[in-house]
């Protein structure tokens, strides 16, 4: 899938923007506070996201007329779809004039974005670990989204009756299926992804995958479940009751859940330096933009914010050419040209 235009109306910086995409490689350029990461931030929201952080209303320009946002864009590829996005307290999407869930525009249009802050993939809490693969898991798996919802509201529950001190035995089955079905939905996608890195699927620019990162990584999800979830989660339920009861809060669950990268049989986060990290994190995304375009049947959407940051020349120079090879629209921000001299010129939005 590709954006072909985009056009936002009093988001954040934007009283009035219109802009024609490449199907290709999109450089969106300018210096700090032109409003790079605002354009970004719209593309995500268009693809059913959201706001990168924070609630929608805080994407209205503060002056704007009734607090409100407009943003349409048209996307072209394996379908066609009209999006309609309005923001003001909430969001409120639609396609082909229709309202529309955020999971259907996801899977109309898939993307996934880098962000800074996602070098906390390798250095960060196990929190930032688990939100990427809720996100690769809500394309993958449709009701994904729906249930991990379910499954927090009565773990929300379950937390509240032990505080009353009130028994919890009602919500212990119902924990143990949604929290159990949540982990083998993310087992099973890291699994398929942990796949991908080993070559199968990635066909003529595995070579350029494999030749960016210079090392190897491995992925795998912890706790291991040797049973199914459900049956792993009953048992340590009533192995964990006791201090569960004094901790006032279930101790167990997708919770504690973390994705485990490793380099060489070490832990990534103490085997590589800044920019190998961020080489690393790139060819997460390039694993899991394959991933989806085998499951969905539709060429991804790149989004990334500033990502020559700490690269080398050599760095940038391969990443550019990674990125071409992939075939799919993508999107990168930087003060300046990231990715000088490539064959194929690049489209370039450049911001004021």
């Amino acid at each position: 899938m590709t954006f072909e235009f985009t056009a936002l109306r009093n988001f954040r910086s934007f009283r009035e923007f219109r802009a024609a995409w490449g199907a290709g490689l999109n450089l969106v350029l300018g210096p700090n506070g032109a409003g790079k990461t605002n354009l970004l931030e719209s593309l995500s929201i268009l693809a059913g996201w959201g706001p990168f952080a924070g609630r929608a209303g805080r994407t209205v320009a503060w002056d704007a007329p009734g607090g409100r946002a407009l943003l349409k864009a048209r996307a072209a590829g394996e379908e066609g779809h009209e999006i309609e996005v309005l923001l003001s307290s909430r969001m409120t999407i639609r396609a082909e004039g229709k309202r529309v869930r955020c999971t259907d525009v996801r899977l109309m249009i898939p993307s996934i974005a880098f962000l800074p802050t996602d070098i906390n993939l390798i250095d960060g809490s196990p929190a930032a670990r688990r939100l990427f693969v809720d996100k690769l898991c809500a394309l993958y798996h449709p009701p994904y989204a729906r249930r991990l919802a379910e499954f927090h509201q009565i773990s929300r529950h379950r937390a509240a009756l032990l505080r009353q001190g009130r028994p919890v035995r009602g919500t212990t089955l119902p924990f143990a299926r949604l929290g159990g079905w949540v982990m083998e939905a993310r087992r099973h996608v890291v699994s398929r992804l942990a796949a991908l890195l080993t070559g199968a699927g990635w066909g003529a620019d595995h070579f350029v995958h494999s030749h960016f990162t210079n090392f190897t990584f491995s992925l795998s999800m912890t706790p291991a479940l040797e049973c199914g979830g459900a049956e792993y989660l009953l048992g340590v339920l009533e192995e964990t009751a006791q201090r569960e009861l004094h901790a006032l809060r279930p101790l167990v669950g997708p919770g504690r859940d973390d994705l485990n990268i490793l380099t060489n049989g070490r832990p990534a986060a103490d085997a590589l330096s800044r920019g190998q990290k961020r080489r690393l994190v790139l060819s997460l995304i390039l694993t899991a933009g394959r991933l989806m375009e085998a499951r969905l049947k539709k060429t991804p959407v790149l989004l990334f914010d500033d990502l020559a940051a700490e690269l080398d020349a050599e760095g940038r120079r391969t990443a550019g050419e990674v990125l071409l090879n992939t075939g799919w629209q993508v999107f990168v921000t930087g003060t300046d040209n990231p990715f000088p001299g490539l064959g194929d010129a690049p489209h370039i939005l450049q911001l004021a």
